[in-house]
């Protein structure tokens, strides 16, 4: 039984469903889609609908990951949820863009577990009153914003990076709000690989989660030829306990130019 909970609590809960869509630094100064020249990409997303399959220790599973981004000018809606016979996860995220800068307006996180009650945590994002405010059912904590202020909740800042990925970046840090904490997540781009998927074999960038602890390893792989979207993230929690999520079914749009 312990066994089967860090399963769901650390790998579903904590790396897959915010890294499905993580990568926007403290300090990074990310260029604007007029530095790219005359082969600028279009870095802005329309929508997404995307299906990620999971697979435990190279074993499928009967979980199944869907992902869904919708646009309405310049703000954006993300919906992440999983759906497993051990494991009912939701994650919803709003958020501003403009020119590659995300201001964050609202994460929620929902779970459920057989035999356990709901459980959710909230972060509302007030720039009005520089402040961000994470909540949960055994802690309220506030946190100071300001104009040069780079926080984020565990899904926004995947689209900052995805203009840093774009833009050549070999690494990013991140300070994101997660489980009333604020810490510095940091990545770097460490290899390319092929990565065989439903769809077809796209070429990736391999990109790393620096960690301290070297049992623990995170890779997450974007296709260029699918405009740097994710297609596959492998999470190595301990030598016994491996799950890969790779891309199943993916529809997804650019912003018109």
């Amino acid at each position: 039984m312990l066994f089967c909970r860090l399963l769901i609590e650390r790998p579903f809960r904590g790396w897959l469903g915010g890294l499905l869509l993580s990568l926007a630094g403290a300090s990074l100064m990310l260029p604007s889609p007029q530095a790219y020249g005359e082969n600028t990409p279009e870095l802005g997303l329309d929508y997404v609908d995307a299906v990620f399959s999971v697979d435990y220790n190279g074993k499928d599973t009967a979980g199944e990951n869907t992902l869904r981004i919708r646009r309405d000018g310049d703000n954006y809606t993300v919906d992440f949820n999983l759906d497993h016979w051990l494991l009912q996860s939701r994650q919803h995220a709003e958020f501003a863009m403009q020119d590659c800068q995300v201001r964050p307006l609202f994460y929620s996180d929902t779970n459920k577990r057989p035999f356990k009650k709901e459980e959710e945590q909230q972060v509302r994002f007030d720039w009005s009153q520089h402040e961000a405010t994470f909540v949960s059912p055994e802690d309220t904590k506030q946190f100071t914003l300001d104009e040069n202020d780079r926080l984020f909740d565990p899904l926004s800042f995947f689209f900052e990076a995805r203009c840093a990925v774009i833009g050549g970046a070999q690494s990013f840090q991140y300070p994101v709000i997660r489980k009333g904490n604020s810490k510095s997540q940091e990545y770097r781009i460490v290899d390319k690989d092929t990565v065989a998927t439903p769809l077809g074999d796209f070429e990736a960038l391999v990109v790393e989660r620096v960690r301290e602890n070297p049992k623990r390893q995170t890779r997450l792989y974007v296709a260029p030829e699918l405009d740097y979207l994710l297609v596959k993230i492998e999470h190595q929690e301990s030598p016994m306990l491996k799950i890969v999520a790779t891309l199943k079914e993916m529809d997804y749009a650019l912003k018109s130019k």
